[in-house]
């Protein structure tokens, strides 16, 4: 059955339909949060927070064009607004982050070490950014979203997801300089 048929009749209150939304994009939701947040606590509550928001959103007949787009549009929201809240970002590691900074995978043990420092490193800066720089950045390297859905689950224009993308690389770039200006002084 395809996404268009399933909102449908989840909006008519089938909840066979919505389970199997569910069921198709629950995993991904949860990734994504969980890179957000940092805690697989959050990520599990953010996630039932997030489909019960689109199960009564759908109820109250919302008809988004996009699902997965409008799914990570609601999760988005909800983190965004519990990071406001704590004012607090924690960050777990991310490897396709490696790309942002320009570095490569590892094989070999010595390898292995040094992916292993520059990851850290890498969560270093990434939890120095702000929240919405770092949401760009999960979207678009981890999450390998386009531009365009990136627009679509943001609501921003495709300059303002270019733009931010570009400043939010920018800063990591900037960041990462001043920690490894600091280490060597040390």
């Amino acid at each position: 059955m395809d996404e268009l048929t399933l909102m449908q009749r989840a909006r008519q209150g089938d909840s066979e339909a919505f389970e199997a939304i569910f069921d198709a994009y629950h995993a991904r939701i949860y990734n994504y949060i969980y890179r957000l947040m940092g805690d697989s606590e959050d990520a599990s509550d953010l996630t039932q927070e997030s489909f019960l928001k689109a199960y009564r959103a759908l109820a109250r007949g919302d008809k988004p064009r996009n699902l997965s787009a409008w799914l990570y549009r609601i999760a988005s929201n909800i983190c965004l607004d519990v990071l406001r809240r704590r004012r607090l970002i924690q960050w777990q590691p991310l490897e396709n982050l490696l790309a942002v900074l320009g570095v490569g995978g590892a094989r070999s043990p010595e390898e292995e070490v040094i992916q292993h420092e520059r990851q850290s490193e890498i969560e270093r800066v990434l939890a120095q950014m702000p929240a919405r720089y770092r949401m760009y950045l999960i979207l678009r390297e981890r999450e390998g979203l386009s531009y365009q859905e990136i627009s679509a689950i943001t609501g921003d224009s495709l300059d303002t997801v270019r733009v931010t993308l570009f400043r939010a690389r920018e800063r990591a770039r900037e960041i990462g300089v001043q920690l490894h200006a600091g280490s060597k002084k040390s």
